[in-house]
């Protein structure tokens, strides 16, 4: 095992016992010892309540919202209504833009992988926003939709559903991620 010569001393001598210990316990925490488990398939790891953050747990909530609101506009779509009837297609660009802004500047790192994860939260929230508004005016002329035998109940707590275990999804990836970083 190489050892790491940046902290004190020459690092020509011999190790000593706690020199030894620490390279112990971080062996078992990465997974690098010789009692090692085999690695190469990577496996996906539940996340824990640790792992959410208040952050994600708005965004779950609000995309549940925007999910169930975009059901009934995809439905409107389909039906007589057409994209941009809701509000004028320029101002869904804008909303895009702010998105995008908004998460690129909300990113920890810069780089690479924040760019692409606002890329990736524009598109979903993007598309998520644009329909729901469309579904929210259909259902503001026509709230029936949504009110005969509470159908609005139903799409909402689906939709809720769906949001919830996507959000544990991406939590699962990002973990197992993680872990693979950690002990590659």
């Amino acid at each position: 095992m190489a050892s790491d010569d940046s902290g004190s001393g020459s690092g020509s001598g011999p190790e000593t016992e706690s020199d030894a210990d620490v390279d112990a316990d971080s062996d078992s925490r990465t997974g690098t010892g010789a009692a090692t488990k085999d690695t190469s398939v990577p496996s996906l790891e539940t996340p824990s309540v640790e792992d959410t953050t208040g952050y994600g747990l708005t965004l779950t909530l609000i995309g549940g919202v925007l999910l169930a609101l975009a059901y009934y506009g995809v439905v409107a779509i389909r039906g007589t209504r057409q994209l941009g009837q809701a509000i004028p297609e320029p101002f869904y660009g804008l909303a895009l833009a702010v998105l995008f802004v908004l998460e690129l500047l909300n990113s920890r790192r810069l780089g690479a992988f924040a760019l692409a994860r606002a890329i990736a939260f524009t598109v979903i929230y993007g598309a998520l926003f644009v329909f729901a508004v469309e579904g929210g005016a259909s259902l503001w002329e026509n709230p029936d939709l949504a009110l005969e035998g509470y159908a609005g109940v139903t799409v909402l707590a689906v939709a809720l559903v769906v949001a919830a275990l996507l959000y544990v999804g991406y939590l699962t990836v990002v973990e197992s991620d993680g872990a693979r970083g950690a002990n590659g």
